[in-house]
């Protein structure tokens, strides 16, 4: 599904352009979810479709509304 890919890449980009605003590394945003740092990298290159408890915690993490997530460029 090409919508699904398009979809997993702009999250991705979303959520490395919030961490990196908050100037946390790929390590420090894991360890405030508990997820290590490769699964930050694959997050933010769009290679998983995340669950809906890991958006939520990921906007937690970067104190953002998960709305803020979805709102692509």
């Amino acid at each position: 599904m090409e919508g699904l890919e398009d979809f997993k890449i702009n999250l991705g980009l979303k959520i490395k352009a919030l961490r990196e605003r908050r100037k946390l590394t790929q390590e420090q945003l894991g360890d405030l979810i508990e997820k290590d740092y490769q699964a930050i990298s694959r997050l933010e290159r769009g290679l998983v479709n995340p669950s809906a408890y890991l958006v939520f915690q990921i906007a937690n993490a970067l104190e953002v509304k998960i709305e803020e997530l979805f709102l692509f460029d």
